[in-house]
């Protein structure tokens, strides 16, 4: 097969080095140039059509913002941001997530990591699966955000009704496409897994509230799952919901991911079903998949994204496989169904 050729973007040469070391040490992928700076990256990517470039944000002449606008309008390829993706620099992470990046992966120690090679499999990887995914990653458009007003609970009771979602490689974006267009009501709790680190599901959490209609929080053990009201698990945290309706944070090596879609879905087919939805989107891996056929055996209704719109076609399709889902849907018809099964829910549940 022939090769993947990578363009490398990093202000840093020690960084460019070692990440076209990186990346050369697998026989399927070549680093075609290097650029320096946004600019550079603009000009190269235009002149050499890479099939997958790697991406810094923090650079002089143009940042990786600004150079990731020009290419998704002018010459759209698939992106991998490698970047420091410090706490303060997640809204900035969310934001290019937003404008067409396919994933990222964080630099282990600040700007110029001499320990980067800790992260040498998780680069491979992902430029590979973002070539892999390349048609459907520049199929879709970048999304253009308007902040949306919250619901705000007339009653702050517990959630008689939950939809329940996971998510990976793919998914901020997705996911507020989907959000934005749900409805919102005193009974029903939203309950989201993003696999994403510990410094980015705050800023997350922040940009669902700000731009869906749900107001969403940064789950925290103990706290009460109320109806108008989304909760997001924190990263590196496994999330459930207790039998008292209540947020159950906790740590379990015997999961790949943290946090785990699994874990949420299990917990969701004990405590509500049949009253609750649970939708699995874009993602690498199976996570999730046992979890919906769990929550589609206690009597809830199931759903799975179709591999029309998923970035990533490997979550939805283990749940495909094993007959986990009971509709299988591509994005944009993902929050109709969402309200037109909850109204079904309540109107049995009554």
């Amino acid at each position: 097969m022939n090769k993947i050729k990578v363009l490398v973007v990093d202000d840093s040469a020690f960084m460019r080095k070692a990440l076209r070391e990186i990346l050369e040490s697998d026989p399927q992928i070549e680093v075609i140039d290097i650029a320096r700076n946004g600019k550079e990256a603009v000009e190269k990517v235009a002149k050499l059509k890479p099939d997958v470039v790697t991406l810094d944000i923090n650079m002089p002449v143009m940042d990786g913002k600004e150079a990731l606008r020009i290419i998704m309008e002018e010459n759209p390829v698939p992106v991998v941001v490698v970047s420091s993706l410090t706490t303060e620099e997640a809204p900035i992470t969310m934001e290019l997530l937003d404008m067409g990046a396919f994933d990222y992966v964080p630099k282990p120690s600040g700007t110029i990591s001499l320990d980067i090679h800790k992260v040498a499999d998780e680069i491979i990887a992902k430029v590979k699966e973002a070539y892999r995914s390349r048609f459907r990653i520049l199929a879709k458009k970048p999304s253009r955000r308007f902040a949306k007003a919250s619901f705000h609970p007339t009653k702050r009771g517990l959630a008689k009704f939950v939809v329940a979602i996971g998510i990976s490689t793919g998914g901020p974006a997705t996911l507020i496409d989907i959000l934005q267009d749900c409805e919102v009501d005193d009974e029903t709790a939203y309950l989201v897994v993003q696999h994403m680190p510990p410094q980015f599901t705050p800023s997350l959490a922040k940009r669902l509230s700000e731009y869906t209609p749900i107001e969403f929080f940064h789950a925290s053990h103990g706290q009460s799952v109320l109806g108008g009201y989304g909760y997001l698990a924190p990263g590196g945290w496994h999330m459930k919901v207790t039998p008292q309706k209540k947020i159950k944070l906790f740590k379990d090596d015997s999961y790949i991911y943290y946090p785990s879609v699994d874990v949420l879905f299990d917990s969701v087919a004990e405590v509500y079903c049949p009253n609750a939805v649970g939708v699995l989107l874009t993602g690498i891996g199976r996570d999730g998949a046992q979890g919906l056929l769990k929550m589609k055996n206690r009597g809830c209704i199931t759903i799975a994204e179709s591999e029309e719109t998923a970035v990533v076609y490997g979550m939805p399709a283990a749940a495909k496989e094993i007959g986990a889902a009971m509709e299988i849907l591509p994005a944009y018809k993902i929050a109709s169904a969402i309200k037109r099964h909850l109204r079904k829910i309540k109107e049995r549940a009554v």
